[in-house]
């Protein structure tokens, strides 16, 4: 034979059991919500980290065209021309016959930029640096 509460008794805890449920799911949705924005504020980092490194990328490549143009014209001085949607800005200064190479790129707000300098003597490139500068 079993036992059964009494209807007072089942009509208060059928109360508490439904608040209970509704708190549990309430924290539920909450660690999920704060999950998912987690994860779209890491997503968003993450995107603007490749796009500065993309950037840094488009910088030395105006550094390596640079090479280039000096290689077949050591009097080049630089220029401006684009790579996909990034603006790649160029100067050249010789001093000593040492070439300074200071290369800007812009890209989707980013701007980085890299300086090299070489010595190109007997057509034989020589790389002295190159590093990124703030």
């Amino acid at each position: 034979m079993t036992q059964s509460l009494p209807k007072k008794a089942l009509q208060k805890s059928g109360g508490q059991i439904l608040t209970s449920v509704i708190v549990f799911v309430a924290f539920g949705l909450s660690v999920i919500a704060l999950s998912a924005i987690l994860t779209i504020i890491n997503l968003q980092n993450s995107m603007k980290n490749i796009e500065s490194l993309n950037c840094l990328s488009f910088a030395e490549s105006g550094v390596e065209e640079a090479l280039l143009n000096l290689l077949r014209d050591p009097s080049y001085t630089g220029g401006t021309f684009s790579v996909d949607s990034a603006e790649v800005i160029v100067t050249v200064s010789t001093n000593a016959g040492v070439s300074t190479i200071n290369s800007k790129a812009i890209y989707n707000g980013f701007t980085r930029s890299v300086v090299a300098t070489a010595s190109i003597e007997n057509m034989e490139l020589s790389l002295l640096s190159w590093s990124e500068s703030l």
